[in-house]
């Protein structure tokens, strides 16, 4: 003889009813509105198992549980709330700024003395990929190098200028 004891959901969840439809209503994320909906379909007892509310919102079982278990441990709050994007790249907004400072003087033409300039000064190791994408996540122009004769001596160009 199988038996099977159901959670009682009503107790369990502890919002109202009515707070967690205006809380669905409210959602702009499809993703946060189905969490609430999940909720509210078990605290109405419209459905008594994770499996049934979750096959009524489009979700697996496995889905069901997880929000289940999320909302248990950490309640609805933190289960609505997107998560905080914390990553910023290697570099601190202090090393950040003395980058800019850097390239505002014009010090660097390629994206290899942007490189050099941040291992050596700065101590942060970059492929020339990731100081592109650096370039580009701090909206710094591309640094293109001025195209120089290989016969031609280093301060030519800076001789030729002050003339």
């Amino acid at each position: 003889m199988s038996y099977i004891c159901l959670m009682n959901y009503a107790l369990k969840i502890q919002e109202d009813l009515l707070i967690l439809q205006t809380i669905e209503k409210k959602q702009t994320k499809a993703q946060h509105r189905a969490y609430v909906r999940f909720l509210r379909l078990l605290k109405s007892a419209e459905t008594n198992t994770q499996a049934k509310a979750a096959k009524i919102i489009n979700l697996t079982l496995r889905q069901a549980q997880r929000i289940w278990k999320n909302y248990q441990l950490n309640g609805l709050r933190k289960l609505i709330t997107p998560p905080q994007s914390t990553y910023i790249g290697k570099l601190s907004t202090t090393q950040m700024s003395h980058l800019r400072r850097f390239l505002m003087d014009d010090q660097a033409s390629t994206l290899t003395d942007i490189r050099n300039y941040i291992a050596g000064s700065l101590g942060v190791e970059y492929t020339i990929g990731g100081v592109f994408d650096l370039c580009q996540r701090l909206n710094i122009k591309a640094k293109i190098g001025r195209p120089l004769h290989a016969h031609q001596p280093a301060g030519a160009v800076e001789t030729y200028k002050k003339i």
